[in-house]
Order: structure tokens, then sequence, then C-alpha cells
């Protein structure tokens, strides 16, 4: 596998050491960097910096910890190729010295030959220097990967991370896993961004009242990060499916081995995490331009909920959460939209399965209140729970627990959003019970509707695959 990349050498590869050789250059004998920041200089650059090397750092850590046992480096450069910082493991340090790699110096071919830095920055796409794809023979033995980050909103080139490994990685996915950390790194950098403007406003709503008309201009603003927002979570699946594509176009090109099956179910999963976004997106504009129409059927409630919980079973299992369904009553036959309906209670799922951690406990219960004739649908977790002031936040569009570093899980912070307005809109209410650290209970409360409608629609689950198509798309962002 690694002797086909090698022999599949990029076309700019062998353009740069041929550079090099024209320059003179010895592979043998590896120059140092000429162009150095002065300290002073290097200190105004990190400040400039600051918030991106402090997420950088994050997730670079993170890789760091996935690879325990390799020894690893991970540099941080300016859009100018000019290192920013460094981190990682000790025992390559002598091979970094001879490299001169330090914060402050400049990689350019021009001075010290083929390297990933500088090739990263000028071909702006993930680059990877391994074995004898290196200019200098001393790091034939080692392999190095460059991906570059932008700033989200106008796509310009803000830098690059480079990794450094003091041995040959055999793993083809890891330039992929590297393309997807930067995807991440830069949807943090934006969520960041953006919240410190919707903070800002929310200030400003308290100043004045005669600031209305900023405020209106603000709010359009707004809108116009959203879509960005969106564009951007568009954005990192289809690099998967790009990478993915090229392994299967460079690795596989006369048989489909088993390995290839992961790249299959990894476009798969990704195809499925695009329509969800692009559904939930289309149905919030839908909702809040009144054009929603429900698909009202008459339909047996009970049996429709127990099978929305059974047909999710295999994502619990995985996660080891004992899953079960409870009613107090048989059947119970209403008038609802069912295709919204399984949206709702898959969302409420979706949600408990990633907040809850193995060996928990979730419980999908019914109940029929004859008294008001209404029926309550609780989804009950055993998850990290919800703070008390966090509860109506999370029915708010972008609403998140977290937007820090820490969030346990993807989302646009839309889904719950949706689920109110879809529960809204079929006239009933939904509520949240929760405190840190001891789960969570999501009520769904609709009214029981009875009589007929104009065509008589029953749903048939086994025939139809529709509910197994709508499982696939909510769960698509929980990975195992």
């Amino acid at each position: 596998m690694l002797q086909n990349i090698q022999e599949q050498e990029a076309s700019y590869i062998l353009e740069s050491k041929k550079r090099c050789r024209d320059l003179g250059m010895d592979p043998d004998k590896p120059l140092m960097p000429q162009n150095i920041m002065s300290d002073l200089e290097l200190a105004r650059k990190k400040e400039d910096y600051k918030e991106i090397l402090e997420v950088v750092n994050y997730f670079g850590k993170k890789i760091i910890k996935s690879l325990e046992g390799t020894p690893i480096l991970v540099g941080i450069s300016d859009e100018s190729g000019y290192v920013l910082d460094t981190f990682g493991d000790e025992t390559i340090r002598s091979t970094v010295a001879e490299m001169g790699i330090k914060p402050g110096v400049q990689f350019i071919e021009e001075h010290v030959g083929t390297n990933v830095v500088s090739l990263t920055v000028k071909q702006n796409h993930p680059v990877q220097l391994i074995g004898a794809n290196h200019y200098h023979t001393h790091l034939h033995n080692t392999a190095c990967y460059g991906v570059p980050f932008h700033y989200s909103d106008d796509n310009n080139l803000l830098g690059t991370i480079c990794i450094m490994t003091a041995v040959i990685l055999h793993n083809p996915f890891f330039l992929m896993t590297l393309t997807t950390v930067v995807d991440a790194i830069e949807r943090e950098l934006l969520l960041r961004r953006q919240n410190r403007k919707i903070n800002k406003q929310q200030e400003l709503l308290y100043i004045s009242e005669k600031k209305q008309r900023e405020l209106l201009e603000k709010d359009l603003i707004m809108k116009d990060e959203f879509i960005t927002l969106i564009t951007h979570e568009f954005k990192t699946p289809i690099n998967v499916i790009y990478s993915a594509i090229q392994l299967i176009e460079h690795l596989y090109m006369d048989n489909i081995p088993e390995s290839v099956k992961n790249l299959i179910a990894s476009i798969k999963r990704n195809a499925f995490r695009q329509l969800r976004l692009v559904n939930n997106l289309l149905d919030i504009t839908r909702l809040n331009s009144k054009q929603f129409k429900l698909n009202l059927k008459n339909i047996d409630i009970v049996f429709l909920t127990k099978s929305i919980t059974e047909s999710v079973n295999i994502y619990a299992d995985q996660k080891k959460i004992n899953l079960c369904f409870k009613s107090n009553i048989d059947n119970r036959n209403t008038i609802v939209d069912d295709e919204k309906y399984e949206r709702i209670i898959l969302n409420l799922l979706s949600n408990a399965i990633k907040f809850t951690p193995e060996g928990g406990v979730i419980t999908v219960e019914l109940k029929e209140n004859a008294m008001d004739n209404t029926i309550a649908i609780s989804v009950i977790d055993t998850g990290i729970g919800i703070p008390r002031e966090k509860h109506e936040k999370i029915f708010q569009r972008f609403g998140q627990v977290e937007s820090k570093l820490s969030r346990q899980a993807e989302g646009s912070g839309i889904g719950l959003a949706l689920v109110k307005m879809l529960v809204t809109i079929m006239g009933g209410k939904i509520q949240v019970y929760s405190e840190l650290g001891t789960g969570s209970t999501f009520t769904i409360v609709l009214p029981i509707k009875e009589g007929k409608i104009e065509e008589e629609n029953k749903i048939c689950l086994d025939s139809d695959n529709r509910l197994i198509n709508a499982v696939n798309v909510e769960f698509s962002d929980i990975y195992f």
C-alpha cells in the first residue's frame, strides 16, 4: 500500500525536488532556515493567532493522544510558512533540531528544500511526504503531513497544521482524519466568532431602544452567518467523501478489497448527515414562512412509537445502553402526521443516546390522560443532564448547552428548535425536566384527535423503508 503511494508521487513534489537540485542543494546536507522572526515579531504574531493557537493546540493534542506510542510532532505555521508553535513527542527533537524546526523560522524550498510546510502553503491543499518523497535522505524513515486551514467566512488561507512522525504511518486514512480535524477547527473558530457577535448584540438590546435600526441590521448579519454556518457544516462531509473517493482511486484501482467497505460506509454516513442538515434547514425555513403543511393520517400512536423505539436498538446496543418502551394502553388511534412525529421522537432518541454514557438506561414512556383527552410521550435518559438555566435555550435556534471546546457531540443547534416547532404546529407542547448529572426527561403532550380525514391512510412499517431511512438520517452523526 505504501509502495503504491510512493510510485504515484505527486507532480508538484517532483517539481519541487527538481528546483532544489537546480539550486545546488545536497539532499544529504540539510540547510538551516534563513528567515527568522525576532522575538518581538514572534510575540506579536502569536498574540494575533492567540485564539487559533488555542483551538489548534486542543485538537492537536487529541491527535497525539489517538496515536499514543507513536513519536509525533505537531507544528502550526502562518500563511507565509513561519512556524508559530510546536508540541509533541520529545523523542523526535533531535530530528527537529537538525531541520531547525522551532517557532519563528520560515520554511521555504529555496532555503531548506522540499518540505511539507512550503508545499502546503503553495498548493493550498493537503500534502503528504512519506519516506523517499522527502527531499533530504535523513528524513526517508519519517512521514510528514500538512493541511491548510482558512478563514471560514472568506476562505482566505490562514496557515497550516503540519504533523511529523518518527516512523512511517501505514494508515492511509490519516490524511483524511487530519483534514476532518482541520474542518472541525475552522468550524470551532466560526462558532466562537458567531457567539461573540450574538452576545454583543444581546447586550446592545438592553442599552437603548434608540438603536433599533442598527440592531435590525445586526439581525440580518446573524441570518447571513447562520447560512455561513450551515454551508460550512455541509463542507465537512463533502471533504470526507472527496478524501474517501481519492483513496479508492489511488489505492484500489482494479479490485475492491474488504477494506473499501469502510470507505463506502463513511460515504453513506456523511451523505445522510448532509441530507439531515438540508432537511432541518428547509423545514425551519418553511415553518417560519408559514408554508408548512401537515400530512395527517389516522394511526395507532402506541404501535408507531414502539416501532420507532425498536428501530434504534442497534445504536443503543452498540453503546451498551438499555433501551425500553412502556405504555399504560395497548393501542390508541389519533390523527397525526406520522412522518413528522417520527422525526420528533428520533431526534429526542438521538440526543438521548449521544449524551447517555455506556451502561445507561433510556426509557420511552407513553401515557394517556383520559381527563383532558391527551397523550404524553416521554423520553427519559440517565445521561449527563442539562443545567436548569439552559432549559429554555436548548429550544432556540443555534441553542446548545455548551459552545466551547468541551462540546460532547456535533451539531448546528437547530434540532430541538425544529422539534418544538413541529410539536407546536401539531397542537401540542414539549417540556424538559433535567438537572446536571442526573439525566433528562423530554415530554411531549399531544391532543388525541378522533374522526375521519379526507383520505384514510394506515401506515405499514413492515413494508415501508421510510422509517429505516429516517433513522439513518437522524443518527448519521453518531459514530461507532
